[in-house]
């Protein structure tokens, strides 16, 4: 009977081999069966069982484990899983426990199940992290902080320290521990006197300081100009520095402060009264009144890798490890037991922070470089990713792998495969890379074919046993070493031209792991052939390849076409072989020449190899698939594979809103308050909701919360007028991940805000009233409005100018005042005083006024204001002069030499001015010669001047400083300047000043003054014109049939009341006969006496009637 080793499938049913060949079968589920030779040949991988390498639908179980294998998880029984290579990988949980009354989260996850090489990154929910070390624990293990995302950085605090000293009549303050300065000499207990430059530190260490650094006293920072290294020794150093400048205070010995300015960080000491535990001042010492306990409090600023909101420490798994030394000493439950050796791991502590981990504890995965290989080629232990040292690892492993002698392993097939994955393949963007690459994750709980046809696939390689060996072949076309013909055959030859059309494709598709789409399984571009399309009647017909340990894309692709092109050779032929066959193994090339075939040296691949041994007949039965060096080619052909197919982007990618401010006032129940809006907004379309906080950066130290919400307004109500708020906003998604803040400042305007500008101003004059109406303000905080006065037709200056309506009420919009030639001009002012910004302005020309007034007198002060002054003085400006309040000498005005003034330019920088100066006329008392009503009008022509921007006191360059260095002309309402009245009719009596009001004033003495004021210590009323005109109407006074009479003296007329000043007299007479005539005389403002005479010369008696015309009601002399 004869027997006969065949090639098994996957899927065969069974084959009995000894030893831990035998033993490595078993562990692939095959049964046991007898056959009667000792060796055999055994083939699994890639181009043994296409069928079942290449499935017509994607494998969905690989989808799976790639999402499983980054996922963080607890469970209480957990696969043993080993790193080939560089992947990204979560693990279980192994220990989680709080401490710290729950604020504190440590947390233990397995990596892997050997020692690996390193972490290459951190990444919470796939975000990655930036850290650094922060130092290392008592076992040298680095602790590591985050930097970025700046959300779980670094948590930073003050440490404290305090010790008590005496304070005599000369102390040496010194600190117990080594920082930059412990205090300073004090002496007969006076501390430091001001104006001192010498200060002499004192330290219980060496210290030097340079002249960069500065000393902070009670607030003022003073400059070192001289410093250097302090003497001593023991625990006493000090040095003397010399201050830039004096002291500006007295320094009691109880207050000082040292600022280093250096890359170690801000040091801080504070001395105050030494105080027990009951916060209670210690006495006196014993036997003195003059010794006090003093301690020195000082604050460094530094990092506690205790206080980090992460910190992350990283265990490669080394069979020697020990036990995590921060775990052991924070955590109760962690020995020193727990060492955890083999196990590579990650412990990760986690201080709570509800916007670094809104939706609890994060996700945490690393980007691994996997287990350390042996390379059979050169004897050392390194990591790789080279498939065929991968798959010798996992066959020769006693604790991960099925722990096969590697005597049992041929070391030169994995070699020349070895060499075949790190030959350069150059590629179609440039550059080159390995032909093949491993880089995955082998689970325990995987059965090793299935690892054995996911690690061979990366490397299209075939593992076959034979001759009791392991051998590995393919990953690359080899020519062929061996030629068949007709001579070599034992039997015919059966021929499949063609494969059923279920197991054909034309196009092949799948999914791989990258870490250009990080780490998830992503499509690599299909490899199609048109040509095959064709073939197959136009028909795409897919084959998937789901490659688990293949990281790029252009590699899957020249799998992928090696598998497509290999599937379309489709001739198989099955032959019986003479000895001559032997030699072939599965997988290698053979040369067939068969005349009748037509084959001419044509190349096929070992598919299948048996060895027949009967009583008649011993050969080799091999099974032939046609193959050409085309089906390897690669030219750089692959195409791009683009990593993100998706553009939303991930759940933690949130991103800040957009934020706008605005106030507006509200009425509630007839009181007005502020109201604070936030517009909040978003482009991104998955923010779910947006919070809002605020604070008044002047009053509060935290934020108040206005809420979460869809609404895109939020509103603070009563804001504080003229309150500065800091207004934080930001976005949170459907899972509760919040944004970074938006920051806006907005300063409340509110109340604070000027009303509006009045328009429509008019001014009509009616006789002689200027009747001013506008359109009403309906603002909700207007209280009044204020008109002024400028005599100027043109180029009217509101600052300054007479206020002629104060106040008028907020209900009115029209109001009659005295017409006056010059311009009239109106603001609305709020119920906090605050006026519109710009006046509006009406001029009313000359001619548009009844002028039958006649000017009495006129008093002219500018331009010398010769009279007497009381707080205002004159200045000379552009070639004017102006009065104003009394101001220091200006830049513009000193004579002289620049150099030669001395002191500051501006009598010290800032100005201050009286707040009211007083004028009076220099024609004062005006006599009119006897009482009279008569109309007074002025002319005042007033502006504003700032002196605030001085020269000493101007900031920012100098040339950018506009017109003249000390100040110019601007429309404010801090300065006003009026005229005021006083009237008399003895000379003796005055009644108090008053205002002055256009109109008329019944005296025959007037006295005049400006009285100029300010709100603004910087500011006054500068006056450049200033006259008053003292006017009285026409008067024309008529009477009609009046007796002359034929007295020798005359009739005599008397006005009543007399004129201010006869202009004209006219004289009608009835009767009169030729020759007639009359004679005036004794004519005057009070009358006159007239005579009627005939042409002789005779008084005669007459009637007649006199017009007489002047100005002035004499109401008494």
């Amino acid at each position: 009977m004869g027997s006969t080793v065949k090639r098994l499938a996957v899927t065969a049913a069974s084959i009995y081999l000894g030893g831990k060949a035998g033993t490595f079968f078993k562990t692939l589920g095959w049964s046991e069966m007898a056959v009667s030779v000792a060796s055999g040949v055994v083939t699994f991988g890639t181009s043994a069982v296409l069928s079942k390498f290449v499935s017509a639908e994607p494998f969905a179980g690989y989808r799976n484990q790639l999402k499983d294998r980054t996922q963080m998880v607890k469970q209480p029984i957990t696969t043993r899983d080993t790193v080939y290579g560089l992947t990204k990988k979560s693990g279980s949980i192994l220990f989680m426990e709080s401490t710290n009354n729950n604020k504190d989260l440590h947390i233990v996850i397995q990596i892997a199940s050997h020692e690996i090489q390193s972490f290459e990154k951190i990444y919470f929910n796939d975000e990655e992290l930036t850290i650094a070390s922060v130092g290392t624990d008592a076992n040298g293990i680095h602790q590591y902080k985050v930097t970025s995302p700046s959300k779980f950085a670094t948590e930073s605090r003050f440490t404290q320290n305090t010790r008590a000293l005496v304070l005599s009549e000369y102390v040496d303050i010194t600190f117990n521990r080594n920082l930059p300065f412990g205090g300073y000499s004090v002496q007969n207990g006076k501390g430091l006197a001001k104006g001192t430059t010498a200060v002499t530190l004192i330290s219980d260490t060496a210290f030097s300081i340079a002249t960069s650094d500065t000393l902070n006293i009670n607030g003022f920072d003073y400059g070192i100009s001289s410093g250097g290294t302090a003497s001593g020794s023991g625990s006493r150093f000090s040095l003397q520095v010399t201050l830039s400048q004096g002291l500006l205070t007295d320094i009691p010995a109880t207050s000082i402060n040292y600022q280093a300015q250096s890359p170690s960080g801000q040091f801080q000491t504070r001395i105050e009264p030494y105080r027990d535990n009951a916060n209670t001042p210690l006495p006196h010492l014993a036997g003195t009144s003059t010794e006090v306990n003093y301690a020195i409090i000082a604050k460094q600023n530094f990092t506690d890798s205790s206080k980090l909101t992460v910190r992350i420490k990283q265990h490669l798994g080394a069979d020697d490890q020990l036990a995590d030394a921060d775990l052991v000493s924070e955590v109760p439950q962690w020995t020193t037991a727990h060492r955890l050796q083999g196990i590579s791991y990650l412990y990760v502590k986690l201080k709570y922070d509800r916007d670094a981990f809104p939706n609890g504890i994060p996700n945490i995965s690393a980007d691994v470089k996997g287990k350390k290989l042996l390379d059979f080629r050169s004897g050392s232990t390194a990591y790789s990713n080279n498939p065929a040292l991968i798959l010798y690892d996992y066959l020769s492993d006693t604790k991960l792998g099925l722990g096969i002698s590697t005597s049992e392993i041929d070391t030169t097939s994995f070699t020349t495969v070895a060499n075949i994955c790190d030959e350069d393949i150059t590629l179609d963007s440039g550059g080159t890379e390995n032909r093949y690459e491993a880089n995955g994750i082998v689970y325990s709980n995987v059965s090793p074919m299935k690892v054995i046809d996911e690690i061979t696939g990366s490397m299209l390689g075939i593992l076959s046993y034979s001759g009791g060996k392991f051998i590995l072949a393919g990953g690359k076309y080899v020519a062929p070493t061996i030629t068949l013909d007709e001579d070599d055959l034992r039997g015919g030859i059966d021929i499949q031209t063609k494969q059923s059309r279920r197991t054909l494709f034309n196009t092949v598709k799948g999914v791989f792991t990258s870490p250009e789409s990080n780490w998830q399984a992503s499509d690599y571009p299909m490899v199609t052939s048109s040509t095959f399309v064709t073939e197959d009647n136009n028909t795409t017909i897919f084959g998937n390849i789901d490659l688990p340990f293949t990281t790029s894309s252009s590699m899957a692709q020249r799998i992928a076409k090696v598998v497509l092109f290999k599937n379309r050779q489709q001739l198989v032929i099955k032959c019986a072989c003479k000895l001559t066959a032997f030699n072939l193994q599965v997988g290698d090339t053979v040369q067939i020449n068969n005349t009748r075939l037509g084959f001419t040296n044509k190349i096929f691949q070992v598919a299948d190899w048996s060895f027949l041994m009967t009583n008649d007949d011993v050969g080799i039965d091999l099974v032939l698939q046609e193959t050409s060096a085309s089906v390897w080619d690669w030219n750089a052909e692959e195409s791009e594979f683009i990593s993100d197919n998706t553009n939303l982007p991930h759940f933690e990618d949130v991103s800040a809103p957009s934020v706008n401010t605005y106030d507006f006032m509200k009425a509630y129940s007839g009181v007005i308050s502020t109201v604070l809006v936030v517009e909040v907004s978003s482009n991104q379309g998955t923010t779910a909701e947006f919070e809002v906080e605020y604070r008044n950066a002047s009053t509060d130290i935290e934020y108040t919360s206005l809420g979460r919400s869809r609404s895109t307004k939020f509103e603070i109500l009563n804001a504080e007028d003229g309150s500065t708020y800091e207004i934080r906003a930001r976005c949170l998604n459907a899972f509760s991940v919040a944004s970074s803040f938006t920051s806006v400042i907005h300063e409340v305007v509110g109340k604070t805000a000027p009303p509006a500008n009045v328009s429509n101003f008019s001014v009509n004059i009616v006789n002689n009233l200027a009747v001013c109406s506008w359109t009403a303000n309906n603002e909700l905080d207007l209280s009044h409005y204020v008109i002024r006065h400028s005599s100027a037709t043109s180029g009217a200056v509101y600052s300054g100018s007479p206020i002629i309506a104060n106040y008028i009420s907020k209900a009115t919009n029209q109001i009659s005042l005295p017409a006056q030639t010059g311009t009239y001009m109106i603001k609305a002012v709020d119920v906090l005083g605050i006026p519109s910004e710009t006046s509006t302005k009406k001029v009313v020309i000359r001619n548009q006024i009844a002028d039958d007034f006649n000017a009495v007198t006129t008093a002219t002060e500018s331009t010398g204001f010769s009279g007497t002054k009381d707080g205002v003085e004159v200045v000379t400006r552009d070639s004017t002069n102006f009065l104003q309040i009394v101001l220091g000498e200006l830049f513009d005005e000193h004579t002289g030499n620049f150099d030669s003034a001395v002191g500051d330019f501006d009598d010290g920088g800032e100005v201050q001015n009286n707040l009211e100066g007083i004028y009076e006329f220099a024609s004062n008392p005006i006599d009119l010669g006897g009482i009279f009503n008569s109309y007074v009008t002025t002319t005042m022509t007033s502006a504003r001047f700032n002196a605030n921007s001085l020269f000493d006191s101007f900031e920012g360059l100098f040339d950018a400083q506009e017109g003249n260095f000390d100040g110019g002309y601007t429309e404010f309402d801090d300065v006003s300047a009026k005229i005021q009245i006083s009237t008399s009719t003895d000379n003796s009596t005055y009644t108090d000043y008053q205002d002055y009001v256009l109109g008329n004033y019944k005296a025959r003495y007037i006295k005049l003054r400006a009285k100029l004021e300010t709100n603004n210590p910087a500011s006054t009323p500068a006056i450049s014109v200033l006259s008053a005109t003292i006017d009285m109407p026409d008067r024309t006074v008529a009477v009609d049939d009046i007796a002359s009479t034929t007295s020798s003296s005359g009739k005599a007329i008397t006005f009543s009341p007399a004129f201010k000043e006869l202009q004209g007299l006219g004289i009608s007479a009835d009767n009169l006969a030729t020759g007639d005539f009359y004679e005036i005389t004794s004519k005057s403002a009070t009358g006159f006496t007239i005579k009627f005479k005939n042409s002789s010369g005779t008084v005669i008696d007459r009637t007649f009637g006199f017009v007489a015309k002047g100005f002035g009601y004499l109401e008494s002399s």
